[in-house]
Parts: C-alpha cells; structure tokens; sequence
C-alpha cells in the first residue's frame, strides 16, 4: 500500500486550529488596559520633567553666552545708583545689552499683554505674582519672545526705598540695576505659567558677566523651602542645578 503522508484520515486534530476564545481576548485588553493606566502618568511626568531641564539648560546657556558677547561688545554695564528708571534709556540699554545676542526675538509692543491678562504667573504656592507682564520701558520691563517659543520677561529696576524712623516706608523710587532679573517661560503663554512648573528666574550679572539662578547664594534648606508646594518657586532653578540638573523625588513637580 502506497504511503501518502498526513494525518490518518481519523484523527482527531482534523479541523481544529489552536486560539483565544472571546473572553480570553476581552480579559487580557482588561488587564494591558489597567496595567498601561497605571503605568502611562509615570512615564508622561518622566518626559516633561526631562524636555523641562533640557529647555531650562538651553535657557540657562542663551542667557551667559549673552551677557558675555554683550560685555565684550559693549564693554561693562554698569548703571549709577542715582539714575532714575525712565523710557528712552531703558530701551536703549535693551536694544545694546539684550536685543542684539537673540536670533530676531518678538519684542512685545508697550500696553500690550502678551498673555490676554497682566498678572498670569502664578507662585507655587497658588498666590498671584503682583507684577503685571509686559512692555513697559518706562518701568524698566520689557517682555520678549524667541524664535523657540519661550518668553523673557527681563527687570532693569530695583527700588529705591526711604523710611522714617520708626521704620515706615515713606518713598520708593525706581533706579536702574546692574543686577538685573529675568523670568523664563519656558513654553511660551501656553499654562500652567507656574513659577518653578514652566517659569524659571534668572539673575543677569551685568558688572560681573555671569548668569546665576535667582537664589544662587542661599543654603540648600532655604532653597528647597521656598522650591515647595508651600513656598514662591523663585528658587527652583537652584535647586534643579544645585541637584546636578535633575528634578530629584523631593522636587514639587
């Protein structure tokens, strides 16, 4: 008798084909649904926290080579204790110092708000920053954004205050600052606008040719104190370069 091959012709595997049943399906969705749930905000928040530094590192690298060009064109910048804040000489230190070491930055015209509102930045611990955000050379402000989206909300003023003798203020008046502060959003007008979140500040040494995150200087208690859910955010760039550039468990994210 010839030999053909095959499975003899009653066997039992004939027409049967090895699968999942429906509710095998239905369960393991279930399970890969819960398991990609619990798991997809951790890594989401790994992301953000990381593009954060990157853009907080390229911020941070924008603003010292900055300093330095414009010290090297300019020579130093250094503003007298007794000069008063007014509109012509703020704009003309902007366009010298800061303007020209951009790449074609959106200035933000006077009276305008680039943000639909004058008080958008928020502290960490939900109180309202009471500086309205915008142009104003008359205030020593000027707010502009760069090619990348992110914002810079640059302070040439400091104030100047008298009190009587029993410790009331009496005066305050605005004098240009060799020390100048800078507030770096780094996604543009785009929320949560959140100091410390996606708001950094920066200090601008202009007669030292250096760049320091605002808090540079404090002890690391103080710093991670006011970097809290209970605290401003102000220092929260310390922290995250005083950490080794990394967003650390302890960091209020």
């Amino acid at each position: 008798m010839d030999y053909k091959g095959g499975a003899p012709e009653n066997s039992s595997l004939r027409g049967k084909k090895a699968g999942f049943t429906l509710a095998e399906v239905l369960i393991t969705l279930g399970i890969l649904g819960v398991v990609i749930a619990m798991t997809l905000p951790t890594v989401v928040g790994k992301y953000k926290k990381q593009a954060t530094i990157s853009q907080l590192k390229k911020a941070y690298t924008v603003l010292s080579q900055m300093v330095l060009q414009a010290q090297e064109d300019n020579g130093g910048a250094y503003f007298e204790t007794s000069d008063n804040v007014n509109a012509d000489a703020t704009k003309k230190f902007f366009e010298q110092y800061w303007l020209s070491y951009f790449n074609n930055p959106t200035v933000s015209k006077e009276g305008k708000l680039p943000y639909g509102i004058g008080l958008p930045y928020k502290y960490m611990n939900g109180s309202q920053m009471g500086t309205n955000i915008g142009t104003s050379y008359s205030a020593g402000r000027v707010f502009f954004t760069t090619l990348d989206g992110t914002t810079y909300f640059v302070h040439m003023m400091t104030w100047e205050q008298k009190y009587d003798d029993d410790g009331n203020l009496i005066s305050q008046t605005a004098k240009y600052s060799s020390s100048q502060t800078v507030n770096v959003d780094l996604n543009g007008i785009k929320p949560p606008n959140i100091i410390g979140k996606d708001v950094f500040v920066f200090q601008v040494f202009f007669d030292k040719n250096i760049v320091r995150p605002f808090g540079y200087g404090k002890t690391q208690a103080e710093i991670n104190s006011n970097c809290s859910l209970n605290g401003s955010g102000a220092y929260c760039a310390a922290k995250i370069i005083n950490d080794g550039w990394k967003m650390k468990k302890d960091y209020p994210w």
